[in-house]
């Protein structure tokens, strides 16, 4: 039942803030907010095969920003230099050194360069659509007043539109869209408690440059988001609910990749501090639901088994509906997607298990690469 009524809750939440040109505010002031008050910062590493793409996906959009700027952390595949040839954007690409290691001083040094009043942070791998900027735009527009901080809608696909291809793609699609579900309800609830640093918006002025935590190789948008919240501005938190600017971030590989990347996730968690109470809060239920059905399973296996039977249910029609807002089933048949839920309903639990079983003994790392 405790899990039913969050995960209801969820629901219901996002189905009122999805789609939502205002992000669910109520009459919020008006800005004469143009893509010429947008800069889009790119911290990169190793990016030579997806960075080209990025930025050709901006050049088509619809609207364009007033820059882009590209933080290099010691890229060794030539990443800069797949610019050099793409002389026809319409917008400036103004290069940089990182300063440091790793995406948090890259971002930080990107955003300290921005002459605009927003800033726009997408990761390399990430493809966007037509409308990307303007819609971004458009909802600082309208909300910009009362936000310095602005949550994207973000997928995990390997291009603007479509399910992912692979069945493997689009299960850990699937999870991250259920986790973007909550974090846009927690916003809803002006308790935010999630971000994703692979595309979000933010007011240049109010970004907390030293409070990212430096050390650890991963967090840059929780612990950002963590300062605002520590500041008294949780409500200065805002949600863009346009699906033109939905972006769509590079699923991993193989399951090595994705143990390592959901580790290093995992990583920052122990250093959350006390204002992202909704998100211990949301663990904590998440955790003791896994343990007594583990509990009941052990005591009565016919009683767990109809448990987890219930829970999958619930995991099942949540999911669905955030698959269907991000657009991860169009083109697959029903049972194609019957299919995926089931099949992630089962494994899931199994991965959270291995993941947390594995994180004490792998290093968290960012491109290739150990931080700290």
């Amino acid at each position: 039942m405790l899990h039913g009524l969050q995960v209801v809750g969820w629901s219901r939440r996002f189905k009122k803030a999805w789609p939502h040109p205002n992000g669910g505010s109520v009459s919020p002031p008006a800005l004469a907010v143009t893509p010429a008050d947008i800069t889009v910062v790119l911290p990169v590493r190793n990016e030579a095969l997806n960075l080209p793409k990025l930025l050709l996906d901006l050049a088509a959009g619809s609207q364009q920003p007033a820059e882009v700027i590209v933080v290099d952390d010691a890229s060794e595949d030539g990443t800069l230099d797949t610019i050099m040839p793409l002389t026809s954007h319409p917008f400036p690409v103004r290069t940089m050194a990182n300063p440091g290691r790793g995406k948090k001083p890259g971002l930080s040094a990107g955003i300290r360069a921005a002459n605009t009043t927003w800033v726009v942070q997408v990761d390399a791998d990430v493809r966007v659509g037509h409308d990307f900027i303007s819609a971004i735009a458009g909802q600082l527009a309208s909300t910009g007043a009362e936000t310095d901080m602005m949550l994207l809608p973000l997928r995990l696909a390997d291009h603007a539109e479509g399910a992912p291809h692979r069945r493997f793609a689009r299960l850990q699609a699937l999870d991250f869209a259920a986790m973007q579900g909550w974090a846009v309800a927690a916003v809803q609830r002006r308790r935010p408690a999630m971000a994703s640093g692979g595309a979000w918006v933010w007011r240049a002025s109010a970004f907390p440059h030293d409070k990212l935590k430096p050390e650890l190789a991963s967090g840059d948008d929780v612990f950002a988001l963590s300062a605002l919240i520590k500041r008294g501005d949780a409500e200065r938190v805002g949600w863009c609910g346009d699906p033109g600017a939905m972006a769509s971030a590079g699923t991993m590989p193989d399951l090595t990749s994705l143990l390592d990347q959901r580790i290093r996730w995992g990583a920052k968690s122990a250093a959350y501090p006390r204002s992202l109470s909704e998100a211990r809060r949301v663990a904590a239920v998440v955790a003791a639901v896994h343990v007594f059905g583990l509990l009941l399973l052990c005591l009565n296996p016919l009683a767990g088994a109809v448990y987890w039977a219930v829970k999958a249910g619930i995991d099942m029609a949540y999911t669905h509906q955030m698959g269907t807002a991000y657009g991860l089933f169009d083109g697959l048949s029903r049972l194609q997607r019957t299919q995926d839920l089931l099949l992630l309903a089962c494994v899931h639990p199994l991965f959270i298990i291995t993941t947390l079983i594995l994180m004490p003994f792998r290093k968290a790392r960012w491109k290739g690469r150990a931080t700290g």
